[in-house]
């Protein structure tokens, strides 16, 4: 999905889209969603078009979704390429709209992003709205909408899962699940994911000891640890200049792949579905913990990266534990 993103942006146009804080929730897609499906019924109100909106939010489930490309910023030396340092690139979801619309409406997909791009524009109140609280939006005249996703919005939408985070398995659950494998395909594919979830419970019991960060509920028993944070609001997941911290593409990476749990979380899917999702989830995980270390000099240079670093290593734990328990019904061990 990248033959869709602008790599020549004088031809595309960008703008950007309010988003209502109240709506800010977990799942970026779904959240997109939402503003599209408004668009497009003021779409429909203004043409008189029928269209029904299952059928809309139908197409716009199936097709929304993060885009593989991503710019990065070389320089050519000695016939080599070098990689600069990073700045976070947006991550940026992608929806063919336009092109969707187009049979159903009769339409151009030209003149249906025409359109919807000067709705979504003239619906946009520019006053007393800060700039984190936008969305830059890029409208290719191929008939897709690109979303880009900067630092800061990336930031919000962490410290967002921090704050919201809750683990709810019954007592009942807790009990049938005593063992640290069960079935064959937890044998054979799911004891990596066990593996990185307890791995994780192991280096935030570090963090904390390096009094780097802090968690509530912290029990003799570790599994009834909840490892939820004491102070999320307090983790700076920007820099002095406004970047983010988690910016490597390690980092990047496992951010990409936490957005997609997060938008599988309320969406019907088989267990085989949840599987490669843990799998993946803990493969991103494994290379993010091999390559980016919070102690040694990360603490003594940059120890708001260290914390960053920590706060991403609790999300990794808090959605392994979440499929692992709920979506495969298999123990989240905190230690192996």
């Amino acid at each position: 999905m990248d033959s869709n993103v602008s790599k020549n942006t004088n031809s595309h146009n960008f703008f950007k889209i309010r988003l209502e804080r109240q709506k800010l929730g977990i799942s970026i897609k779904n959240l997109l969603k939402q503003e599209l499906l408004s668009i497009v019924d003021l779409y429909q109100q203004k043409f008189n078009v029928q269209t029904e909106q299952n059928a809309v939010a139908g197409i716009l489930a199936d097709k929304i979704a993060i885009s593989s490309y991503q710019q990065i910023s070389v320089r050519p030396q000695n016939n080599r390429v070098y990689f600069l340092p990073a700045k976070f690139s947006p991550i940026i979801y992608s929806c063919p709209l336009g092109l969707s619309l187009a049979a159903s409406w009769q339409q151009t997909p030209q003149s249906i992003m025409q359109e919807l791009i000067h709705l979504m524009t003239s619906t946009t109140d520019d006053s007393n709205q800060n700039l984190s609280d936008k969305l830059l939006v890029e409208a290719a005249s191929t008939g897709w909408l690109n979303f880009h996703l900067d630092a800061k919005f990336i930031a919000q939408w962490l410290e967002r899962m921090l704050l919201n985070r809750q683990v709810q398995i019954g007592t009942e659950q807790q009990e049938r699940r005593v063992g640290i494998l069960s079935g064959d395909l937890a044998i054979a594919e799911l004891f990596f994911a066990q593996y990185i979830h307890a791995r994780c419970c192991s280096l935030l019991r570090l963090g904390t000891r390096e009094k780097l960060i802090s968690f509530s509920g912290l029990a003799a028993d570790l599994e009834k640890a909840s490892w939820q944070a004491e102070q999320p609001s307090s983790i700076a997941w920007l820099d002095e200049q406004g970047d983010l911290w988690l910016r490597s593409s390690s980092e990047v990476n496992l951010i990409k792949q936490l957005l997609i749990v997060t938008d599988a979380w309320q969406e019907n899917h088989l267990e085989a579905y949840w599987s490669k999702l843990a799998l993946s989830l803990s493969q991103s995980a494994a290379i993010f913990l091999a390559e980016c270390r919070f102690l040694g000099q990360v603490k003594q240079r940059y120890p708001q990266k260290a914390i960053a670093r920590l706060g991403l290593i609790a999300l990794i734990q808090f959605w392994l534990e979440k499929m692992l328990r709920e979506k495969l019904e298999i123990a989240a061990p905190q230690e192996i």
